[in-house]
């Protein structure tokens, strides 16, 4: 595989999921709140990002997979207070992720080293690494893996990217996966945090270019 093409495609129809003006910001101080570890209301999105709750209400109705409690506060859109697959450690409170690609990108938006915990998609095995803002760690079993696909052109990004990658033991256990679920591509740990740095590196240059920023974890 062309894993620099590859990246490309995947990082541009990523970005294209959610096409509203500002959505960047939404998202960065979004994952930042969360990683608080508590439920974000639309007034605190609207205070840091200098918004009417009108208008963060807006964007938050245009992100399908928004999870929120029954007070209507935010708890999770890709970091979620809600257990998954991927536990996701950051300074002693943990958190989930929606899928193993989030593992991996999310440090670098939130500007914190997270420790990932998480389960072989084919066997069950545990799959446990250190992720920093820039740079891959402590990856055990060494020869860990990662599905990746091309999201479709798609607002709920969870059910067209997130439900297809996973972790995996070893690439042998991975390619046998592959062949049952077409469309999936498989590639190592590190390979996969080089495509989430490259996404995350796009959605912090549009933030800036809007002068929303900072670190608020």
């Amino acid at each position: 595989m062309d894993l620099a093409r590859y990246t490309d495609e995947l990082v541009a129809r990523l970005t294209m999921a959610n096409r509203s003006e500002g959505f960047a910001d939404l998202f960065v101080m979004l994952l930042r709140e969360l990683a608080r570890g508590r439920p974000v209301s639309p007034a605190t999105l609207a205070r840091v990002l200098h918004w009417s709750v009108e208008r963060v209400a807006a964007a938050l109705q245009e992100a399908v997979s928004t999870e929120r409690d029954g007070d209507g506060n935010v708890v999770g859109y890709g970091l979620t207070l809600r257990e998954t697959a991927h536990a996701f450690e950051i300074d002693g409170r943990r958190l989930y992720t929606w899928c193993a690609f989030d593992t991996l990108f999310f440090p670098a938006l939130i500007n914190r080293t997270a420790h990932v915990v998480s389960r072989c998609a084919a066997t069950g095995a545990a799959v446990s690494l250190t992720v920093t803002p820039t740079a891959i760690g402590e990856v055990e079993p060494a020869g860990a893996t990662v599905s990746l696909i091309m999201p479709q052109n798609t607002a709920d990004i969870r059910h067209a990217f997130c439900c297809h990658v996973h972790f995996f033991a070893s690439a042998t256990v991975a390619r046998d996966w592959v062949t049952k679920h077409p469309g999936i591509e498989i590639v190592t740990v590190q390979d996969a945090f080089a495509v989430g740095r490259e996404r995350a590196q796009g959605l912090l240059r549009s933030t800036r270019q809007r002068n929303v920023g900072g670190d608020h974890a």
